[in-house]
């Protein structure tokens, strides 16, 4: 991902404000206020707003590309890549929560459906390696060959973000981790092929 330093502060502060304050909120002037320089100079690192938006997107998707990278390097069996998976995205929602408000916002997206488009890329991306792990784990009978993998994803990814949304509404009151890790492994249990 080609981005400057100073592209990545003014990354982190809009997403700080869209968390915050809310889409409608982001403007040049808040930004250039949390920052501390002038109105001018967001100018030199993004043309428009949508252009900024954009770059939060591809971010996640830098993000999202790492961790998917990390879990094949490991050579871990399909159900630990799942797992992997899962509670990376839950740390990383742990370590920055304005992020997730972002990342499951839907504000963002009927403002302006263009950017629909840059989510379900990364929701593809995420669908085709979870479901990778999913078949590998019913061809090897370590997963219950019987159910759907599309269903399975829906499932793992979805009770994700219902849980991460439940998070960001109580304003943080559980550990979104543990809660994470044992919503998990009730999955788990449920998909795991014993002898």
């Amino acid at each position: 991902m080609d981005i400057t330093k100073r592209q990545m502060q003014i990354v982190q502060a809009a997403i700080k404000v869209i968390a915050q304050q809310g889409y409608e909120k982001l403007t040049t002037k808040n930004l250039a206020n949390s920052l501390g320089v002038s109105d001018a100079a967001m100018y030199k690192h993004f043309d428009s707003k949508k252009e900024l938006i954009y770059m939060i997107l591809s971010y996640f998707q830098h993000i999202s590309n790492q961790s998917i990278e990390q879990i094949k390097s490991q050579n871990l069996s399909p159900l630990d890549s799942i797992r992997s998976f899962v509670l990376s995205r839950y740390e990383l929602f742990t370590a920055d929560p304005d992020l997730a408000m972002v990342i499951f916002s839907e504000e963002l997206f009927k403002n302006d459906h263009s950017f629909e488009g840059n989510l379900l890329t990364v929701m593809h991306i995420h669908r085709d390696e979870v479901m990778n792990y999913i078949m590998q784990g019913q061809e090897i009978g370590q997963i219950r060959a019987e159910l759907n993998p599309l269903h399975l994803f829906r499932i793992i990814v979805g009770s994700m973000r219902l849980t991460v949304t439940q998070w960001n509404l109580s304003k943080h009151a559980f550990s979104l981790l543990e809660e994470g890790k044992s919503q998990l492994q009730t999955i788990i249990n449920l998909i795991e092929l014993r002898d």
